[in-house]
């Protein structure tokens, strides 16, 4: 409460010189406009309750001289709307990415679909070419089976035929040597 006090009874004091001023003129001012003590006058507010020696409670202070606000604190209307047209551009973006990440779970998904197919195919080629390795197998075991009996035979005939040329070869010596006998 003190505060409040010595608040108002600064204002009586700084309402007393204003009042004396007001009394001496245009002259007064211009001749006060920079002494510290003037300056604050203007800053001050009145309260009429002091003068009249009454404790009031403060009232809204308002400005001892009134002016118009100045542009410098307003926001400018093309401020308003230039933040408006980023509200908009960030929504539709938003949207956009919305939009985009359907698409990209929609493509998503036939490409998972693709993906298994592709799964299903490489499965069933892996098997026939598993299959086709072990025909491949038994075929050349067989024929490995085959080229050995092949040749089997075929030294089997190289004997039959060196025994053969054996016993040619004898018979046309001992025919060779028996003497010819005349033709008859």
């Amino acid at each position: 409460m003190e505060v409040e006090e010595i608040y108002k009874h600064q204002e009586v004091k700084m309402q007393a010189p204003a009042f004396k001023d007001k009394k001496r003129g245009i002259s007064a001012k211009n001749q006060d406009a920079h002494d510290p003590d003037y300056e604050n006058i203007t800053l001050a507010f009145r309260n009429q309750d002091h003068a009249k020696g009454g404790h009031s409670r403060p009232t809204s202070q308002v400005p001892a001289q009134g002016r118009p606000p100045s542009d410098s604190t307003q926001v400018p209307r093309w401020l308003y709307r230039a933040i408006l047209s980023l509200y908009i551009l960030l929504a539709l973006a938003f949207v956009l990415c919305i939009i985009l990440s359907a698409f990209i779970m929609m493509k998503n998904a036939e490409m998972s679909k693709q993906l298994l197919g592709f799964k299903t195919e490489l499965w069933n080629v892996s098997n026939s070419m598993q299959a086709c390795e072990e025909r491949q197998s038994e075929v050349w075991k067989s024929v490995q089976g085959n080229i050995t009996t092949v040749r089997s035979k075929v030294e089997k005939l190289e004997m039959q035929l060196a025994d053969i040329r054996k016993v040619d070869i004898k018979k046309i010596l001992e025919l060779l040597q028996k003497p010819q006998s005349p033709p008859q």
